[in-house]
C-alpha cells in the first residue's frame, strides 16, 4: 500500500511540475512575442533564447530568433538560426530566402546562389528570384570597377549609430545616437540604443570637421528625430520624427515615423507642422527634396505600394503638395528607402530587392523623358556584403557621403565620405563631309583630354561612326583626319551628364582641293540633270549670318578662289544651291534661300564671271545638314552649319576616263 501511495504521489509531483514547466514556457513565449510586437528585439531574443534552451525543438521559436536578428541587421546569427531550422527539416519556402540572403550579406555567395535555386522552384512567381539568379556572375561584375571609388572613414562616427548624412550651408547635418553610455537612461527598444537625435558637423574648405554638435535644438524631442533634407532657397528643413498626438499609444510613438518640416526664423529652427499625408498608422520616412524645391521623394508603407517600404514622390502645385506618385519602375516587393534627387536629374536609393552584394545596397536609376527606366547598382566598395545606404552628393556629383553597418566602422552604422574618381559616358560620333553630308569612313578620330594629351584613337566604320569611353564632368577635343581632306576638330564636354549616357556627336569634314591635282580638271562626280550629263569639276561652301544673306569675308575669299578657276577653263560654269536653317517660318526662309543664292551670284558676276554660266536656287530650311529641324533645341554652331551656299564647279557632257588617283568617285 505504501509503495502504491508513494508511487501515486510521484506522479502527482511529476504532472504538477510538468504543468508548471509548461506553464512557465508558455509564459516565457508570450512574454517574447510581446517583446517581438513592440519592435522590442534584443529583449524578444533574450526571452526567446530562454525559451530555447527550455526547448530546443521548438521551431515557432527557433523561426522568432531568426526574424528578430534580422530586424537588427545580425546576419550571422540569423543564418545560424535558419541553417538549424533546415537541418530539422522544419523550414518554410520563406526560410530558404531569407537564409540564402543571409549567406549573401555574410559574404557566403555560393551558398546562397544554391539556396536561392532551391527557393526558385518552390516559389518560381517571386519577383526578387530572378534579380538574385546568377548571384556569383552578378557580384563579380559588380566588383569590377572598384578602383573608380575611394573611401574614407570620418572622425565624428561614434560607437553608436551615425547615418543619414545631408548637406546644408558648410556643414553635414546626420542623425546619432551618440555614445550608447549609460548617462542616458531612455533608450530605443529596437536596439536597446538612445533614441536618435539631429548633429552637424562643420566642414572647411580643407575638409577639416568640427566636433559634432546637436541640431536645431529647440524642435529636438525625446524620441526619434532625423534624417534631414534642406530646401535652402527659403531655409525649411524637412525631417523625420515620431512625436505623435497624445491619444497613439507608446508603441506608435517609438516606431511610427512621419514627416514634419520647420522654417529658419531669427537664428533658430521654427516646426512648422507636418506633411500633408502624414498618417499615424504608417511610416512617413527619409524625405528628400529636389533642389528647386517643388518635389519631395521619401519612403512609405503606405497602402499601393509593392511591398515593403516604396519610394514614392509629390509634386508641389499651388503652394501645396500633390497626392503620392509610387515609383511603380523601381519600387520591388522588398525595401526601397533613403531616395536623393542628384543636381543632374539621378534618383539614388537603397534597396534589397533588386539584387546586389547583399542587405541594402545603393542604386542609381537614370531619368528618360521623366521617368526612371534603369536602375543600376553602384557596386563594390559603395556597396558591401552589409547594409549601405544614406548616399549624398555634392553638386558635380562627384564625391558626397554614405552610411553602412560594414565591418572595420566604429559604431553599428558609421557615415563614409566617398570621391568617385571618374563615372563612364560613351561619346557616339558620327564623320560626315561638310558639303554632301554623307558618311565618310576610314577617318582617324583622336580623344584628347583637357591638356591635350591624346587618350584614344579610333577609325570610323562604314557608316561613319565611331565609339570613345569617356568620363563625366569632363572637356574633351576630338581631331578628326582622312586623306584629302582638311582636318578638322570639335570640343565636347561631358559636364552634367548622365552616368552611362550615350553622347552623340557629327563633325563634318571638307576636301581639301588645294592639294589635289588639278591639271586635267577630272570630275569629283558625275550628275544627270533633266537627263543631260554634268561633271562636278568641284564643291565649295560658303556660310552666312544668322538671317542675313550678306557675303562674310570667308566666303569672298571662297569664292575668289572659284573666280580664279573659272578664269583658266572657258568650259566651266557654276552651279549655285542655297539653304537656310529651321528658325522661322518655311515661307520665309524659302524667301531667305533666294536672296542668299541671288546675293552670291550678284558677287561673281560682279566680280567678272559671265551671268550666263551661272545658276541659283535657293530651297530653304528643306535640306538640313543635321538634326537641327523645327523645334529642336540647338547650339548657334549647330544652326549655323544648315546656313550655307553650295557652289558648284561644273561642265557639262560625259566624261570619258576616270582619275587617277581615286578609284571611286567623290559622291
Amino acid at each position: 500500500m505504501w509503495k502504491e501511495f508513494r508511487k501515486h504521489i510521484g506522479l502527482t509531483l511529476a504532472v504538477i511540475l510538468l504543468a508548471g514547466y509548461v506553464q512557465g514556457q508558455k509564459l516565457t513565449i508570450r512574454l517574447a512575442d510581446k517583446a517581438f510586437h513592440d519592435f522590442s528585439w534584443n529583449e524578444a531574443i533574450d526571452l526567446y533564447t530562454y525559451a530555447h534552451e527550455r526547448n530546443p525543438n521548438n521551431v515557432y521559436v527557433i523561426r522568432k530568433l531568426a526574424d528578430s536578428h534580422r530586424n537588427i541587421g545580425n546576419t550571422e546569427q540569423v543564418e545560424h538560426w535558419l541553417n538549424m531550422l533546415i537541418e530539422i527539416g522544419e523550414e518554410q519556402p520563406e526560410d530558404l530566402f531569407n537564409y540564402a540572403m543571409a549567406l549573401k550579406s555574410n559574404g557566403r555567395y555560393s551558398q546562397s546562389e544554391e539556396y536561392l535555386m532551391e527557393y526558385a522552384q518552390l516559389r518560381p512567381e517571386d519577383g526578387r528570384v530572378n534579380l538574385e539568379q546568377s548571384l556569383l556572375d552578378y557580384v563579380n561584375f559588380l566588383l569590377q570597377d572598384s578602383d573608380r571609388y575611394v573611401l574614407k572613414t570620418l572622425p565624428f562616427n561614434t560607437k553608436g549609430a551615425d547615418w543619414g548624412p545631408a548637406f546644408y550651408n558648410d556643414q553635414i547635418v546626420f542623425v546619432s545616437t551618440g555614445d550608447p553610455d549609460e548617462s542616458r537612461d531612455l533608450k530605443y527598444n529596437w536596439d536597446n540604443l538612445p533614441f536618435l537625435d539631429l548633429y552637424s558637423v562643420i566642414v572647411d574648405e580643407y575638409g577639416n570637421y568640427s566636433d559634432a554638435q546637436i541640431f536645431a535644438k529647440n524642435i529636438k524631442t525625446s524620441f526619434h528625430d532625423g534624417p534631414a533634407t534642406f530646401d535652402e532657397s527659403i531655409n525649411r528643413m524637412y525631417f523625420n520624427s515620431n512625436r505623435t498626438s497624445k491619444n497613439v499609444a507608446r508603441e506608435a510613438e517609438e516606431n511610427n515615423l512621419q514627416i514634419y518640416y520647420a522654417d529658419f526664423e531669427g537664428g533658430k529652427w521654427v516646426e512648422k507642422g507636418g506633411f500633408k499625408y502624414n498618417n499615424e498608422r504608417e511610416n512617413y520616412r527619409h524625405p528628400s527634396i529636389s533642389a528647386d524645391g517643388n518635389t519631395l521623394y521619401f519612403s512609405s508603407d503606405r497602402p499601393g505600394g509593392k511591398g515593403g517600404n516604396d519610394i514614392w514622390w509629390c509634386r508641389k502645385i499651388n503652394g501645396e503638395w500633390s497626392e503620392p506618385f509610387n515609383l511603380e519602375e523601381i519600387n520591388t516587393e522588398g525595401e526601397e528607402l533613403f531616395p536623393l534627387i542628384a543636381s543632374d536629374g539621378v534618383l539614388y536609393f537603397s534597396s534589397n530587392g533588386h539584387g546586389g552584394m547583399g542587405g541594402l545596397d545603393i542604386y542609381m536609376a537614370l531619368p528618360d523623358r521623366g521617368v526612371f527606366t534603369t536602375v543600376e547598382n553602384m557596386g563594390y566598395p559603395v556597396n558591401s556584403p552589409q547594409d549601405d545606404f544614406g548616399l549624398i552628393l555634392d553638386d558635380t556629383g562627384m564625391s558626397g557621403y554614405f552610411s553602412s553597418d560594414r565591418p572595420g566602422g566604429l559604431g553599428y552604422d558609421d557615415i563614409y565620405y566617398i570621391d568617385i574618381l571618374w563615372i563612364p559616358v560613351q561619346i557616339r560620333g558620327t564623320v560626315r563631309d561638310k558639303i554632301n553630308t554623307f558618311e565618310i569612313s576610314g577617318a582617324q578620330i583622336a580623344l584628347l583630354d583637357e591638356n591635350m594629351d591624346t587618350i584614344d584613337v579610333a577609325t570610323s566604320k562604314e557608316d561613319g561612326e565611331f565609339v570613345f569611353a569617356a568620363f563625366k564632368q569632363r572637356n574633351y577635343k576630338l581631331v578628326v583626319s582622312k586623306e584629302d581632306y582638311i582636318p578638322a576638330e570639335k570640343e565636347i564636354s561631358t559636364y552634367n551628364r548622365l552616368p552611362n549616357e550615350k553622347i552623340p556627336v557629327e563633325v563634318f569634314i571638307e576636301m581639301d582641293f588645294d592639294v589635289m591635282e588639278q591639271g586635267g580638271l577630272e570630275p569629283l562626280s558625275l550628275e544627270k540633270i533633266d537627263g543631260q550629263e554634268l561633271q562636278v569639276i568641284q564643291i565649295e561652301h560658303i556660310n552666312y549670318a544668322f538671317d542675313s544673306d550678306a557675303i562674310l569675308p570667308e566666303a569672298a575669299r571662297t569664292m575668289n578662289k572659284i573666280i580664279e578657276l573659272m578664269g583658266q577653263y572657258e568650259d566651266l560654269e557654276i552651279i549655285v544651291e542655297s539653304h537656310t536653317d529651321s528658325k522661322g517660318s518655311d515661307e520665309y526662309n524659302l524667301r531667305l534661300s533666294k536672296r542668299r543664292a541671288s546675293s552670291a551670284f550678284n558677287y561673281l558676276v560682279e566680280n567678272g564671271i559671265d551671268s550666263e554660266l551661272v545658276e541659283y536656287t535657293g530651297f530653304g530650311e528643306t535640306q538640313l545638314l543635321n538634326h537641327c529641324d523645327d523645334g529642336i533645341e540647338c547650339s548657334d554652331d549647330e544652326h549655323a552649319i544648315n546656313r550655307r551656299s553650295i557652289i558648284k564647279v561644273v561642265r557639262r557632257g560625259a566624261y570619258k576616263t576616270k582619275r587617277n588617283t581615286r578609284s571611286l568617285f567623290y559622291f
